[in-house]
């Protein structure tokens, strides 16, 4: 029992000092030009690599050009990356009115891109827990509640369409960040460089 909660609170750590480090990388002209590099291929893969069905649901590609920040910069750098990406995609092609909580759900999925992705191993179980959570918790349960609170309740009758389509999504979703992890990690990395 005792061994187990050490090895929890070693892992909470590793996890916890990722941030001051991806928070250090920030500083750097190099994080910030190949940050803005990704966050305009992001905005590209957002507007045109998009399916929208229905007012309020849709398959977008953006979270491809977000993951190689994650991995290269960490869990600052890429909530910084997704919030920017959720403001600059409403400037220049509003879908509806703007709404901050989206915002902090783009930055989150960000974070927690960064904090798995960020100086661990690519593995299918990483990639897959990484999309799971984001397809759970910020797609389908923080993104239907910010709609609900934007449109009304009947959003809440899409609750299951949009999880069905996260389920559907979700391994295609796992195939294509597997190949964009196995390009990046033969890149060198900008945040090994001093």
């Amino acid at each position: 029992m005792l061994t187990a909660f050490s090895d929890a609170l070693k892992n909470m750590g590793r996890i916890l000092q990722k941030f001051p480090e991806s928070l250090r990388l920030l500083r750097r002209t190099q994080t910030l030009t190949t940050a803005g590099v990704l966050l305009a291929i992001q905005m590209v893969l957002s507007s045109l690599g998009v399916i929208q069905i229905g007012e309020s649901l849709k398959i977008s590609l953006g979270h491809l050009a977000l993951a190689p920040t994650a991995m290269l910069f960490g869990p600052v750098v890429a909530g910084l990356q997704g919030a920017l990406s959720d403001v600059l995609g409403f400037m220049i092609k509003p879908t509806g009115p703007y709404f901050p909580g989206f915002t902090l759900t783009a930055a989150l999925g960000g974070v927690i891109y960064g904090v798995i992705f960020f100086r661990s191993e690519h593995r299918l179980s990483h990639i897959v827990l990484a999309r799971l959570l984001i397809c759970v918790f910020v797609n389908i349960l923080l993104n239907t509640l910010f709609l609900t609170m934007l449109y009304g309740q009947a959003q809440l009758a899409a609750l299951p369409v949009r999880a069905l389509k996260n389920i559907m999504q979700l391994p295609v979703d796992c195939v294509l960040l597997t190949a964009v992890c196995r390009v990046v990690d033969r890149l060198p990395h900008p945040a090994d460089a001093r």
